[in-house]
């Protein structure tokens, strides 16, 4: 088994196609507005650049063979059971975004480089998780005295807008209106607008006992962490903010895999 493949979304997507994947979860289909001409070309050129790349070979009768180890490593990713993103949005990076696709207990992720798909088969759900918690560091060092809050969807998406890049506070001012205390308002204004650190892990399984979407947001801020909770009631959408401390909101992200992907999955060995 690789180490781990690169591949540019095309070759990726072809690879995909002869797995017979109709849908690659997390890749924008980089044939879109093609003809059938065009693709035919662009496949002849992908070809040409899976063998330089090592990842291909032609066989003896004229065709042309993807290495078992490579389409191996691409199936997992195209015809996954479970699919996971992993947004950390930090002040002092840009955004980070990890894939991660698992199958019959095989997880691999996916991390884009400078335009290339970097697929990387992990050991198991205890290296996912340690890829997940990879990089956060946590803001809070005290247990402030932070309040639960809910509210609407729409009383957010007002306060978002009404925000001017990091000068939050007329946002500030639309929740507070809406009853909100100030310091739960800046911190989750904070959050809105990129002032401070947000964490969200989304869990979609397509089979099984388990299938279903799971999911934890987190604002993490010097002042506290606040765990997001989305709830609908009736025709009201909502949100819930509820106040955890960092070892609560390691337990919460380490469950959350744990729980979805059980440890007896242990992945590439």
């Amino acid at each position: 088994m690789k180490s781990e493949i690169s591949l540019s979304p095309r070759e990726l997507l072809y690879i995909a196609a002869l797995l017979d994947a109709t849908e690659f979860m997390g890749i924008s289909d980089a044939f879109f507005g093609m003809d059938d001409e065009e693709i035919g070309q662009e496949v002849t050129m992908l070809q040409t650049s899976l063998e330089a790349k090592g990842y291909a070979q032609p066989d003896f009768d004229g065709g042309f063979t993807i290495k078992e180890d490579v389409l191996e490593i691409v199936d997992i990713c195209a015809n996954c059971d479970t699919f996971v993103v992993v947004d950390k949005n930090k002040v002092d990076k840009p955004q980070l975004r990890a894939l991660y696709y698992a199958k019959s207990g095989n997880i691999v992720m996916l991390k884009e480089d400078k335009g290339a798909n970097i697929l990387i088969p992990i050991s198991g759900v205890d290296s996912l998780l340690a890829h997940i918690m990879k990089d956060i560091q946590w803001q809070s060092s005290v247990e402030a005295s932070i309040q639960s809050v809910t509210i609407s969807s729409a009383i957010l998406s007002e306060a978002k807008a009404e925000a001017s890049g990091f000068d939050s506070s007329k946002g500030v001012e639309v929740l507070m209106q809406s009853g909100c205390d100030e310091l739960s308002a800046t911190m989750i204004m904070d959050g809105l607008s990129g002032k401070t650190n947000y964490y969200s892990v989304i869990i979609t399984v397509f089979e099984g006992e388990r299938e279903g979407v799971y999911n934890t947001m987190l604002i993490d801020t010097p002042n506290g962490i606040y765990k997001l909770a989305s709830i609908t009631d009736g025709d009201e959408d909502t949100v819930q903010f509820d106040p955890i401390t960092v070892e609560q909101a390691q337990t919460i992200l380490s469950d959350l895999v744990g729980c979805v992907l059980p440890r007896e999955s242990e992945g590439f060995s």
